[in-house]
Order: structure tokens, then sequence, then C-alpha cells
């Protein structure tokens, strides 16, 4: 199973950075640390899963797909995880076969998609 998300909201949190003047600068400097590492500075992503597509559905898509889609997302079962951003979204456009990833790339204005593979039931 392929699970495919949308990033639907990025959160800056000022109370926190009120929060955080309360605190010595070295504790602050940890927990902001804490709170925002791997999320880019100060904010945090949320995702939400909007879709999936059964493995066979997935390779028939690359397999009716040209090289640019082979190479952008044909590793999922490599890697796990593969981030499409708009302008990632603009070229599979002009290369994927008809599919429901298609159709959800067509939406794709700003932020990004993400890509699962999903081994439950595996």
């Amino acid at each position: 199973m392929v699970e495919i998300y949308k990033l639907t909201k990025r959160h800056i949190d000022a109370k926190n950075e009120e929060e955080l003047e309360k605190f010595s600068p070295q504790l602050a400097q940890v927990k902001m640390f804490s709170t925002f590492v791997g999320h880019g500075i100060g904010t945090i992503d949320f995702s939400e899963k909007i879709a999936q597509m059964s493995d066979e559905e997935y390779e028939d898509m690359l397999q009716n797909s040209g090289e640019y889609t082979k190479f952008k997302i044909g590793n999922l079962s490599k890697y796990f995880e593969v981030e499409i951003f708009p302008e990632h979204a603009q070229e599979l456009l002009k290369d994927m076969s008809d599919c429901k990833l298609k159709e959800i790339l067509k939406e794709l204005q700003g932020g990004f998609l993400v890509l699962r593979k999903d081994f439950v039931g595996v």
C-alpha cells in the first residue's frame, strides 16, 4: 500500500516564543531546539493522509509513465518515503500516466506531498 500525505498547515507558535522569554537564555535555547529540531526553524509541519494506492496501482502507474516519474518516485520501496514539491509536480504532470496521483498533483500549488510505503500486513 502507498499512502499519500499532504502538508495541511504549518504552525509557528508565538505563544511559545513569549514563554521562552521567562527562561534563562540557555534554557530557552534548549527548549526551542528540542521543540523545533527536524522541522525547520520555528515551524512544525502537520501532514494529513489524503489518499492511498494499492501496490498494483502504483506499479501500473510507474510502468506506464516516463523516465522522470520512474526516477523521482520509482524507488519508494527502497527509501520508504518520497517528498514531492510543486516544482517536482510540474515535471511529473508532463511525464506521468493518468492515475489517482496525477489528479492530486494537479491541485498542488504550495506545500508538498509525501508518498509513504506502508508495510502493515505484508
